[in-house]
């Protein structure tokens, strides 16, 4: 069972009762799951949206939006009249929509090629609007990218899973990171937070415990770092079983910060480790060697490890088995 002698730290603003079971609270990407109904709307928070959401997903969002605009445009050419635009082909169906749809390539790209062009006031205005949703759609797009490339952010590889590993006398609660990028990540400061669903008399609810680390803070991160909670009598994790930590649903919360020198600023990521993401009884292997003369990292193996023969329970922190 859960060491009674451990303290219980504030919630720190994620809730501590719910109607129903959570699945896990931190995502493997280090966003919380939360589906917000009724949320902020309009051009700001769709810039952020833009700003935020991932890589392929707003390539994706791009390259529709320009087909989209492209397809409206080229379909307001046809209903005012594909023959009012100079070099039209109007001899099939297929040649009108062709020029239709180049007539608006043109237009929302600005790049005006001469071949096509408009020859009457219908196809003029709808020209001078298209081209004004050009320009803001594009400059749009500059504005994300360059939100994207400014932002400051880290890049951190996480071990697959954490580990109940040996340490020193006793157990420990480890994972392993590192800093993918080549600039180097200072004054990096990590914390562990506990989260079980334990049951009271007020019913079942989340219950949150720190998890104190043997070195929570180091000045540089070139190669990997192993977070090491020791198991001892004041920890949450005394006592306790794999098992346990099933039926609890236990989730291992990591907050990251650090200053990464590209940017000089402070940056902050977060990683989460549910039960069925950890290893009761293993060693990590080294992933970092002397080569040459200089030190080199090998982020594939960042997550390997060997089994190790471990109890059924953690010790109780006094050496004794609970």
């Amino acid at each position: 069972m859960l060491n009674i002698k451990a303290r219980r730290s504030e919630d720190p603003g994620i809730g501590t009762n719910f109607d129903k079971p959570l699945d896990r609270l931190v995502g493997k990407d280090g966003r919380f799951h939360v589906r917000r109904l009724g949320e902020a709307s309009g051009l700001r928070e769709g810039f952020v949206a833009l700003a935020t959401m991932p890589t392929g997903q707003l390539v994706l969002t791009f390259v529709l939006g320009y087909l989209g605009m492209n397809l409206i445009f080229g379909s307001l050419y046809m209903l005012v009249g594909v023959e009012n635009l100079g070099n039209a082909n109007i001899t099939s169906p297929a040649g009108k929509w062709i020029s239709a749809i180049g007539m608006s390539v043109q237009t929302l790209t600005t790049v005006g090629y001469g071949s096509l062009y408009p020859n009457s006031p219908a196809t003029w205005t709808l020209a001078a609007v298209e081209g004004v949703f050009g320009i803001l759609g594009f400059s749009l797009i500059s504005a994300v990218i360059y939100a994207r490339f400014a932002r400051p952010s880290m890049r951190i590889a996480y071990s697959e899973h954490a580990l109940f590993a040996p340490f020193r006398e006793g157990w420990s609660f480890q994972l392993r990171l590192a800093n993918r990028r080549s600039t180097m990540l200072v004054e990096a400061e990590a914390r562990l937070m506990l989260v079980m669903a334990d049951v009271d008399d007020q019913g079942e609810r989340l219950n949150y415990y720190n998890l104190k680390l043997q070195l929570d803070k180091v000045s540089f991160l070139p190669l990997s770092w192993t977070l090491v909670h020791p198991i001892d009598a004041d920890s949450p994790l005394a006592g306790i079983s794999y098992d346990e930590m099933v039926q609890r649903r236990a989730e291992v919360i990591l907050v990251l910060k650090g200053t990464d020198e590209g940017y000089m600023q402070q940056v902050i990521t977060r990683h989460s480790y549910r039960y069925d993401d950890m290893v009761w009884g293993a060693r990590y292997i080294r992933a970092f060697s002397a080569r040459k003369g200089s030190m080199q990292l090998d982020l594939d193996k960042l997550s390997d490890h060997q089994h190790v023969e471990a109890p059924e329970r953690m010790p109780n922190g006094q050496g004794v088995l609970a």
